[in-house]
């Protein structure tokens, strides 16, 4: 996990993520941190889930959660450690509309 969270933060942007993505999103360099484990475009890769087209809300509780500790996790809780509540916002309108 912690080799792929490395390799996302040195990996140019995916294929998936079009220059107006990456010109519209401040969040681009960062989303590429979630997309070393829940794939290029957020669509979850075997058991890790799916991140992209789901509610703006969900997300964020979702992050908040797991930040908080109020919901298990093996490595999301430390993850979202590093995140405010501003950056659960951008990182769930950037996967919002991933396909």
């Amino acid at each position: 996990m912690v080799s792929a969270y490395v390799t996302a933060l040195t990996t140019p942007v995916p294929q998936g993520v079009s220059a107006d993505d990456r010109a519209s999103s401040a969040f681009a360099q960062i989303a590429l941190a979630c997309t070393g484990c829940h794939g290029t475009s957020g669509q979850g890769v075997g058991s890790i889930p799916a991140i992209n087209n789901i509610p703006e809300s969900t997300f964020i509780r979702t992050m908040q959660e797991f930040k908080s500790g109020q919901r298990a996790a093996t490595v999301m809780d430390r993850i979202a450690q590093g995140y405010n509540d501003r950056d659960f916002l951008e990182l769930a309108r950037f996967f919002r509309d991933r396909r």
